[in-house]
């Protein structure tokens, strides 16, 4: 057996709400996006209340291409509590009559990002900030340990964020949502790896329902399982995680202090 000294430490991190805190810019590039479906979006900037609105609805978004549409429910002024118990179920009817997918939707925020890095990056990166103590965290333990981020980001967007910080990571630490998979499927990959298979495996993440189904697929079962209570997580989502004795909350004080 070995010696406790001597197992290696493998993290597996989230990066939006964990590392970085993007939703000014993610309101922002949805606007962007939403204006090429819906021509009444005048102007490169979303109105002040509407950003405001989705920085507090931020957490009930999975995946990129959902900020146009949590910002198309902001713009039809639904109430914040029918966007927190019915967000999927709008999501699905929007695209539905609107007569697009959800490939289609997430292609235009690409392209919307894309311009505008093209067009100003500086005013892009300046957009984000990264949460203070978590990225120093992140960086020395880079330094030391196998660290992945594991995201739904793009790949490219996530590296010129964290190269514009000077943090080396190798771009095969990076899984993105170019890859296709799901976060589980990439843990699974990872895990099995030969030079990995004696490691402890940490994942952090700010979506509960994410860890959640990490934690029903047996064959995680050696995965230590993280809450990031900063960022994107709600009372309720860290008050949940509270009562599943898998699941450990984290606060920006305690990032990574294994």
């Amino acid at each position: 057996m070995q010696n406790r000294q001597t197992i290696q430490n493998v993290f597996a991190i989230d990066f939006d709400g964990v590392l970085c805190d993007s939703a000014g810019e993610a309101g922002t590039t949805a606007w962007r996006a939403g204006g090429r479906l819906w021509p009444d979006w005048q102007g490169p900037e979303p109105p002040a209340a509407y950003l405001g609105r989705f920085r507090k609805l931020r957490p009930v978004i999975e995946t990129g291409y959902q900020a146009v549409l949590l910002m198309r429910l902001i713009h039809d002024s639904m109430d914040d509590e029918t966007i927190e118990r019915e967000f999927s179920e709008r999501c699905a009817r929007i695209i539905e009559e609107r007569g697009c997918s959800s490939d289609d939707v997430a292609r235009l925020v690409s392209q919307a990002r894309s311009d505008w890095i093209d067009r100003d990056v500086d005013d892009w990166l300046g957009r984000h900030s990264f949460y203070p103590g978590v990225l120093d965290a992140f960086t020395a333990k880079a330094e030391h340990d196998p660290v992945f981020i594991l995201t739904t980001k793009e790949e490219r967007f996530v590296r010129t964020l964290i190269d514009s910080r000077a943090i080396r990571l190798p771009g095969s630490h990076i899984f993105g949502l170019d890859t296709g998979r799901s976060k589980e499927d990439i843990l699974d990959e990872l895990s099995q790896r030969p030079a990995f298979r004696e490691a402890r495996f940490h994942f952090v993440e700010d979506r509960l329902q994410t860890l959640m189904r990490v934690a029903s697929r047996s064959s995680l079962d050696h995965i230590l399982l993280y809450l990031a209570g900063w960022g994107y997580t709600t009372d309720h989502d860290r008050e949940q995680a509270r009562a599943i004795p898998r699941i450990t909350v984290w606060n920006a004080a305690s990032f990574l202090d294994v």
